[in-house]
């Protein structure tokens, strides 16, 4: 592991701090300007070593520290005049070292001149570097010292560089380490009061209009096809989910005697395949009724009863949205950093799923049930703030459960601003199901299908996908397998769920409390078809069923009609280092090579994009106010910061999907 020398980190901390800036300058400064004099205060405090900050310019109480910053003090920082703070804020994130070195904000004087200054007044560094100066005079050797080995040494070498001398851009490494001492100081104190900033203006529900949500709730439902779009049309997509997917099955588990199912079988592959595809499917039916629901509220928005029950709906769904992402995030870390925490309840009848049961509890919190959206917002910035404090622990997660843990943030940020926005009821088991009873009975009944599912001439091993044909092959398989056993393919069973769910709504809206309580009598008595009626009235529904093609489909077309895209975009000058991070985004080549995060949003802030940070690793790109289309691209910090491999494909997608750009939209300026 690379330690940073004392000069690296202070070039580090200003490269971060200018990077931040120029994606949330804006909103921090909107922030800060409407915060009261003691949130600020707080703000300060909570960037300095124990809290302790100078009251004023003069204050004696923390020793020589009024000569080494005497700026940072709360007098001016969190006093009545808020730009104090946000005119050196803007300095040090917009102005080189070299500049800071030499000057301050609105004439006030540099990192050197302060110094110095209070070196006059007594202030020393612990150790003398009798022979060592420090340079000053470039960026590409700021704070570099060299050591002349004896004082004749020492003079000679200073004498030939009298000019730089004489300009005071090399100095007695003593004065160096100082002036390098503060900047870091100062640097790490802003950085992390942005972090603040970014996360408090993060976890603060945003109040919402009902045309704001539905719109957050398209951008959710357009994520979601997308996903299975690339499922079923992407090999090198397929291939690393259907993977994750199959390593971190529950029957890997122990049970809570200590054993384990055997590990050795084909048939969890073929399970892993139909797995990844019918969640993918659920997904993007989830999101669907949703936005339906919302624009049902946009469009009857003086229909007391009728919002009651879209309401009452939309509570019950987004419960099930957090319940599904939850699920899958305590998949993926009872298989990795949380094993030792779970053990896997003996099973019972063969067709029965195998139930995990939780040892302990600490920061596996987000994984209990009990745990819903509401509470999650807690633990999930606890998360993020110990991954503030010690970033290198996120990178101790796995992939598979950096991407969960994403999925349940973002499902988590929709629900708390949907929550902020509106006045919903609590989930509910018996009112607003007229969705999720369908859905539930639909997905249990699929669910049952899998364990007869056998692949295994296409997914022995997993990796046999990538290979030309094969995963569409097996999709095409799957596909029939349901049509075998359900009457209809997924994407005709899904087909219908939210138009027939959204006429029940309407009809329960205009029905008058007898009939209502006559329609429930009916209900109670009538009868469930048999599994075999209800297959045999499928197959010939789709008799008379016209030919299109469904969202829900998991059969890769032979012309592929997959989602449009938005309208291909304008040429964009860019700098060259954003053009690197689209050319390896859009590339056409098997090999996509890799983008750090860094550098996307880089790219992003270079296209006048602003973020808006959420939860968690959760981030939400902003066009500027002319751009075209006005969209909103939200996503999660990819696994160790960097997009690679299947990753980039889902980036390069959703970007392609929102705003028309490719290989062809970008050229140096």
């Amino acid at each position: 592991m690379h330690h940073y020398t004392q000069p690296e980190f202070v070039k580090q901390l200003r490269e971060d701090l200018s990077r931040k800036y120029q994606l949330h300058g804006p909103r921090i400064e909107q922030l800060w300007r409407s915060w009261s004099a003691s949130q600020r205060e707080e703000a300060v405090r909570a960037g300095a070593k124990g809290g302790e900050v100078l009251r004023t310019p003069t204050d004696k109480n923390l020793g020589r520290v009024r000569l080494f910053m005497p700026e940072w003090n709360l007098q001016d920082l969190a006093g009545p005049h808020p730009d104090v703070l946000l005119f050196r804020l803007r300095h040090r994130a917009t102005t080189s070292l070299t500049e800071q070195y030499a000057r301050g904000p609105n004439g006030e004087p540099g990192d050197a001149e302060t110094i110095q200054r209070g070196m006059r007044e007594g202030l020393r560094h612990v150790k003398l570097y009798p022979h060592e100066f420090t340079q000053f005079y470039a960026e590409d050797v700021y704070g570099q010292s060299m050591d002349a080995g004896n004082a004749n040494n020492y003079r000679q070498v200073l004498a030939g560089m009298s000019t730089a001398v004489n300009a005071g851009v090399i100095v007695p490494r003593s004065t160096g380490e100082l002036i390098l001492q503060r900047q870091l100081t100062i640097l790490q104190a802003l950085n992390i009061l942005r972090q603040i900033c970014t996360h408090k203006k993060a976890t603060q529900g945003d109040k919402l209009s009902i045309g704001a949500i539905l719109a957050r709730a398209e951008e959710q439902k357009s994520a979601a096809e997308d996903y299975l779009a690339l499922c079923r049309t992407e090999p090198a997509f397929l291939t690393p989910i259907v993977n994750m997917w199959f390593m971190t099955r529950p029957e890997l588990l122990p049970d809570e005697k200590g054993q384990r199912i055997p590990l050795i079988t084909d048939k969890y592959k073929s399970i892993a395949v139909f797995e990844v595809l019918h969640a993918a499917v659920i997904g993007v039916a989830v999101w669907e009724y949703l936005c339906r629901l919302f624009q049902g509220l946009l469009d009857k928005k003086d229909d007391k009863k009728y919002r009651s029950i879209v309401l009452q709906e939309i509570s019950n769904v987004c419960h099930f949205a957090y319940s599904t992402v939850q699920n899958h995030f305590k998949r993926h870390v009872q298989a990795c950093s949380g094993s030792k925490y779970f053990t896997r309840a003996s099973a019972g009848r063969n067709k029965e799923p195998v139930r995990v049961v939780m040892k302990i509890q600490y920061i596996l919190s987000l994984c209990e049930p009990k745990v819903d959206a509401a509470k999650a917002v807690h633990w999930i910035k606890k998360l993020d703030e110990f991954h503030r404090e010690q970033p290198a622990k996120m990178e101790d997660l796995m992939e598979s459960e950096s991407e969960a843990f994403g999925d349940l943030s973002v499902t988590t940020a929709f629900i708390q601003s949907l929550a902020a926005s509106l006045s919903l009821p609590p989930p509910n088991k018996t009112k607003g199901q007229l969705y999720l009873l369908k859905l539930k009975a639909l997905t249990t009944e699929l669910d049952g299908l899998k364990d007869d599912l056998d692949l295994s001439q296409f997914v022995v091993p997993i990796d046999n996908l990538l290979e030309p044909g094969v995963a569409r092959q097996a999709l095409l398989a799957v596909n029939e397998f349901i049509v075998q056993k359900a009457g209809a393919e997924i994407g005709v069973l899904y087909d219908g769920l939210a138009d027939e769910a959204m006429t029940a709504v309407q009809d329960q809206s205009a029905e008058t409390e007898t009939i209502e309580r006559e329609l429930e009598a009916r209900l109670s008595i009538m009868e469930t078809p048999s599994p075999a009626v209800i297959v045999e009235q499928r197959r010939e529904k789709v008799k008379t069923r016209p030919a299109h093609s469904s969202v829900y489909s998991i059969v890769p077309q032979e012309s592929p009609t997959e989602p449009e895209v938005a309208e291909q975009s304008p040429i964009y000058p860019v700098k060259e280092p954003t053009f690197e991070v689209f050319s390896t985004l859009f590339s056409k080549s098997e090999s996509h090579g890799s983008v750090t995060w860094a550098a996307f949003q880089a790219a992003m802030a270079d296209l006048k994009f602003s973020v808006v940070p959420r939860f968690g690793s959760v981030f939400t790109f902003l066009p500027h106010a002319n751009f075209s289309p006005s969209k909103a691209f939200t996503i999660h910090r990819p696994h160790q910061s960097r997009s690679e491999g299947y990753k980039l494909i889902y980036f390069a997608n959703r970007l392609k999907r929102i705003y028309g750009w490719g290989e062809e939209s970008f050229v140096i300026a």
